[in-house]
């Protein structure tokens, strides 16, 4: 049968205009999940300006967004994020790249020795040949039933969940950041509590001290007060631990070497408590990014259904080829050296033991795992947000109560110190005094430390991607 260039064109017609049929498998729509119109927690007013990108700068540390920024720069878990975003584009650009027709050059020449005796043609010499071959090969694929669409659909969706978890990424860095540098200010005001002790236990010693000498007490105080100080001293060697495990742990997240350079300081007065963002309504939370790289991971398991069930139908793909093949490379190019092929071919799956159909179970089966998964993130991050704003409360009211304890308490060791250097009390009333201001310093530090994380840890939870 001879194609003409009429009989051509209505194919080409004909298969281009089936091409633009409606995609095989399921439509994607987002998932439908119930969202109460606030949190209850979360009162009417608030602070919302800090609510976005940039949510550590509402504790007002200019060296946190000095680090932070950093970080995000030079940190290998944010290398990590966009090297595969950088992946996911280039999949998507590879999987568009087939929506157009295929051509390939080919050329070659090649020297080859013809046995005429071989084919049954005795008596006739061997003789040794040159051939040389140029040409170009078109293809193109007519995806009737939108599989190649599909495919296109799936890239694109993955390419979205993979901006959105890099987001995250940077999100998840940002906070760790925070939290490490307000528990560096936290064991520095520890320490320093620690400090302020030690230095409280050597006045009460010196109390005794002085009491011994006028002969107004027996050793036994002076033992006791020693012991004291003694102990409380122990303490300070773990602090100082601490602290450093917290500044090598920051110079990881930030990117930087343990130990090369001077450790991050920082101190309590260095942050603000921020006014929490109270009036978040739950619809924000569609704009997290852990939720949208869910969301969008099941936008691609779903478009894979129909790559998969597109393979149970025919493929028709055209083709055409046309070679210059000469014995000699003066002739290479002549006419009569030409060859053309055109024409489809068509591949329609007959048996292949199941296989197929087995593929789109799979395929539905990741869908169904996606759509759990992406219910499981919206479930977390409803619980995350909720937990945050009872944290922020409950760590306020304590840091209040804590501090009210202080106060009362340094003021009972002061009056207990006035009353043993006058002989109206004992060492062990200003020994027990000082150990309960001693535990109200560092409690107070910890609940100052705590209500600054817990307002980092819901800022975080709010935050949202540029786009959400």
């Amino acid at each position: 049968m001879r194609w003409s260039k009429t009989a051509f064109g209505l194919l080409l017609a004909t298969t281009t205009a089936l091409s633009g049929c409606a995609s095989v498998g399921p439509q994607f729509a987002p998932p439908q999940v119930e969202m109460p119109p606030h949190f209850p927690e979360a009162g009417t007013t608030g602070d919302e300006r800090h609510v976005g990108e940039r949510w550590w700068s509402a504790f007002g540390a200019s060296q946190l967004d000095a680090l932070v920024d950093e970080a995000l720069r030079n940190s290998p878990s944010v290398a990590e994020a966009d090297a595969a975003l950088d992946t996911a584009h280039a999949a998507r650009d590879a999987a568009f790249g087939g929506a157009f027709p295929r051509i390939d050059a080919v050329t070659g020449g090649e020297r080859a020795r013809v046995n005429a005796a071989a084919f049954g043609f005795e008596g006739f010499p061997t003789v040794e040949v040159s051939r040389y071959t140029a040409g170009l090969g078109v293809s193109y694929d007519l995806d009737l039933f939108g599989g190649q669409r599909r495919a296109r659909e799936s890239a694109v969706a993955r390419l979205e969940a993979e901006f959105f978890r890099s987001h995250a990424a940077r999100l998840t860095l940002a906070a760790d950041i925070t939290a490490t540098a307000i528990e560096i200010a936290v064991a520095r005001a520890e320490l320093e509590a620690i400090e302020r002790i030690v230095e409280d236990d050597a006045q009460t010693l010196d109390l005794v001290e002085r009491a011994l000498a006028a002969g107004a007490v027996a050793n036994l105080d002076r033992i006791r007060a020693q012991s004291q100080l003694a102990q409380d001293a122990s303490e300070m060697p773990r602090m100082r631990s601490r602290l450093a495990g917290a500044q090598s742990q920051l110079s990881i997240l930030v990117g930087r070497t343990p130990g090369v350079g001077a450790p991050v300081v920082f101190a309590l007065d260095d942050f603000e408590a921020p006014l929490t963002p109270q009036s978040v309504p739950s619809a924000l939370l569609r704009g997290r990014p852990d939720i949208l790289a869910a969301e969008a991971a099941l936008h691609a398991a779903t478009a894979d259904i129909g790559v998969r069930v597109a393979d149970l139908y025919p493929q028709i793909r055209l083709s055409g080829d046309y070679t210059q093949t000469s014995l000699s490379p003066d002739t290479l190019f002549q006419y009569s050296s030409a060859g053309w092929s055109l024409g489809p071919t068509i591949r329609l799956p007959i048996f292949n033991g199941g296989a197929l159909r087995a593929e789109v179970r799979r395929a539905e089966a990741e869908a169904r795992r996606a759509d759990a998964r992406y219910r499981a993130t919206v479930l977390r991050a409803f619980g995350q947000v909720t937990d945050a704003y009872v944290e922020v409360a409950l760590a306020g009211e304590q840091h209040d109560l804590l501090r009210q304890s202080l106060v009362l308490a340094e003021e009972n060791l002061r009056l207990s110190r006035r009353a043993y250097e006058t002989g109206a009390g004992t060492l062990l009333g200003v020994i027990d005094a000082q150990r309960q201001a001693s535990l109200a310093r560092r409690a107070h530090v910890r609940a100052v430390g705590a209500h600054l994380i817990a307002i980092a840890t819901l800022y975080s939870a709010v935050s949202t991607t540029p786009n959400g």
